[in-house]
């Protein structure tokens, strides 16, 4: 079962992975491609994955034999969990382990698994993980002081600049569902399960669907169910006790009591 489709947003690296992978197959009659599991804008110390949890099961499940990587870094960079995979997990599940550039292979080659470059290997990867991890906090922190927005997404209600990325303006459309919400709760005294079956009703969009319908971003929630983007009561709670959200509808009822007053 082939699964090669690629993404509009699909990283340049994930690509040539998988290019590398398709050509070591096609050298290879004893290879057969069964699904590929890409885990794109995951970070490689968390096992946690969608994808590779995915993997987990098929492989539990019989499904798969073999798991071929591009070298040890993509199967993850956590030096103790990938040494538990290769040595433990793995041959538990009578797996083959390919790790192409690395010349890795548990089944023609068990030599390679045992070899101290693997270990060594792994622990440079998990150096690396760490390092990076702080330069980047060190970076985001840097553009935070300055004002900037440095998340993937922003939060309900708000979109990117699309001149300036680090700077948000009102997504007006999403802005005014917010504004409903505060109304219906503190001036009408809606309870959060009241809330959503009215705008389940109207047929508005959650914040979730909003992002992926409306926006056309690449956003995904994996709590969401079955994508069918309806509101649920936690999504409600989140937006009433959301610190942003509660500033500016405070701040609108401040306004609004001096334009009374005048």
């Amino acid at each position: 079962m082939k699964n090669f489709g690629k993404t509009k947003q699909e990283s340049n690296s994930v690509t040539s992975q998988k290019t590398l992978l398709n050509e070591f197959i096609k050298e290879h009659d004893d290879l057969i491609i069964y699904k590929t599991y890409i885990d794109d804008g995951y970070t490689g110390t968390d096992f946690n994955r969608p994808a590779f949890q995915n993997l987990l099961e098929d492989m539990k499940n019989g499904k798969i034999n073999c798991v071929i990587v591009k070298d040890l870094s993509r199967l993850g960079r956590n030096y103790i969990e990938v040494g538990n995979y290769i040595e433990q997990v793995f041959p538990l599940f009578n797996i083959r382990f390919i790790a192409i550039n690395d010349s890795v292979d548990s089944f023609k080659n068990k030599e390679s698994v045992n070899t101290i470059l693997v270990p060594f290997k792994n622990l440079i990867n998990d150096e690396y993980a760490k390092d990076t991890s702080i330069k980047i906090r060190t970076s985001l922190n840097a553009k935070k002081k300055k004002g900037e927005f440095v998340g993937a997404f922003s939060s309900y209600g708000y979109m990117k600049d699309p001149k300036d990325k680090h700077k948000l303006i009102i997504d007006e459309e999403a802005a005014n569902i917010v504004r409903k919400i505060f109304d219906w709760n503190v001036n009408y005294g809606l309870g959060k399960l009241a809330i959503c079956h009215r705008l389940n009703d109207l047929g508005i969009l959650n914040p979730t669907g909003h992002k992926k319908l409306e926006l056309n971003q690449n956003y995904n929630n994996y709590s969401a169910n079955d994508n069918k983007y309806a509101w649920t009561p936690s999504t409600i709670r989140n937006i009433l006790s959301n610190e942003i959200y509660c500033r500016e509808y405070n701040s609108r009822k401040k306004k609004s009591k001096k334009l009374q007053n005048t």
